[in-house]
């Protein structure tokens, strides 16, 4: 048995294709949508932008619930209901022909969007991986990236030659057919299941000095500054990676660019956006938080400065660079510094917490930034907004660090 591979690595690998089919193709081709559905039936962009925004609100108020629920059923049965409700929806949609079915299936969709998400499988990685934790979160959070590097492009072609109904017709058969025996078969909820025991830290991985180690109730870490902190940050990285994935498309159209050359650049946002997962994960693993914090800091103060200057022809391919990179900080840091700053005791709630109020962000910036072109007929005020929160992440990530070194110089 113990020559054998360590099954959680398998488990990484299908929370890869559950995270590609979930967010990767359910979520990151929105904005292909846009365009085609508005012209289509007459909406305004802010008008059926509206409706990621009812997505976010059900299902940030429903976060807690799912982390009770996992904890009390597992995440397996979690993630299969999920997976069926979902693939439902996105077909449903495709029958939509007024603004009000959009909103109604948008509500469904709302109800069970945190069962294939970064906080579910988070869940499910933590409970496979004390060793190797930032890798192996980096690794199965790449799917999400992928899965929209390789999606969207094939979702743009279906729009472009049979229409926008096909294509949601198209992506929620496939993620059903895909999905659903992943998860049946292969997702075990726990190590301990099968026999095994979570995967320990190898010598190589930097150690955290024991009287960093941090192993805090929820309420505990209530009223810690760190937590609201971190809240603070992850809000406003939510607020504009949500913003920028739904309207990046219709941004770079407006600007003059072909549906072609817009369907390539969204693909290498995607492309980074996984690679930047993995390259964040083994950062964090080997070099610490205070690394993998400030290259997050970086790129989240460079895509707005790069989106202003996308009229010129080359910049929009390290716009998609930048962009890719900084949205990482939605996923990978959450609960890598969760686990860091407060340990595994109740990591579900804090866990949940935490997502649950970034998960808000999105019900106020995707659906402002659609009203701010309507009213204006530019992003550009929407760029130099995130530009702002940018700075304000940057303090955050660097001040947690900083606060972190000294309560632990005050304790020895």
């Amino acid at each position: 048995m113990k020559n054998n591979p360590f099954y959680g690595w398998a488990i990484v690998f299908f929370s890869l294709i559950l995270l590609a089919l979930g967010l990767g193709m359910y979520v990151s081709t929105n904005s292909l949508f846009v365009i085609p559905v508005c012209d289509s039936l007459g909406f305004s962009r802010g008008q059926f932008t509206l409706y990621r925004t009812i997505i976010t609100l059900v299902g940030a108020f429903l976060m807690p619930f799912y982390g009770r629920v996992i904890q009390k059923i597992g995440v397996k049965k979690v993630l299969f209901t999920g997976a069926l409700l979902l693939g439902l929806v996105t077909i449903g949609y495709s029958f939509a022909t007024n603004i009000w079915h959009f909103y109604i299936l948008a509500f469904v969709n709302g109800l069970f969007f945190n069962s294939i998400s970064f906080m579910s499988i988070g869940v499910l990685v933590n409970a496979w991986f004390d060793g190797k934790k930032g890798l192996a979160t980096g690794l199965a959070y790449a799917g999400s990236g992928l899965g929209g590097a390789i999606m969207i492009p094939v979702v743009s072609n279906i729009i472009e030659t049979s229409g926008w109904q096909w294509a949601y017709r198209f992506m929620g058969l496939f993620g059903l057919v895909i999905m659903l025996p992943v998860i049946a078969i292969f997702v075990k909820s726990a190590p301990e299941s099968i026999g095994l025991k979570p995967l320990a830290q190898s010598k190589s991985e930097k150690k955290t000095d024991p009287k960093e180690k941090a192993n805090i109730s929820f309420h505990e870490a209530l009223c810690s500054p760190k937590l609201w902190l971190l809240v603070v940050a992850f809000f406003f990285i939510n607020f504009f990676a949500a913003a920028a994935n739904t309207h990046s498309a219709p941004y770079l159209s407006d600007l003059g660019y072909t549906a072609v050359f817009v369907s390539y650049v969204i693909a290498l946002f995607m492309i980074f956006l996984t690679i930047g997962k993995i390259i964040l994960g083994f950062v964090y693993d080997h070099f610490g938080a205070l690394a993998g914090n400030i290259i997050v800091c970086v790129f989240c103060l460079g895509f707005p400065i790069l989106a202003l200057l996308s009229h010129m022809p080359t910049i929009p391919w390290f716009y998609a660079v930048f962009i890719g990179m900084a949205s990482c900080g939605v996923s990978i840091p959450i609960p890598v510094l969760i686990v860091r700053h407060f340990g595994n005791k109740d990591f579900p709630t804090i866990f949940s917490f935490c997502v649950m109020i970034s998960t808000l962000a999105p019900s106020v910036s995707v659906p402002a930034m659609g009203v701010v072109h309507d009213l204006t007929g530019s992003y550009g005020p929407a760029w130099t907004v995130f530009l702002f929160t940018s700075v304000i992440i940057s303090v955050c990530l660097i001040s947690v660090e900083i606060i972190n070194r000294k309560n632990v110089k005050i304790s020895r």
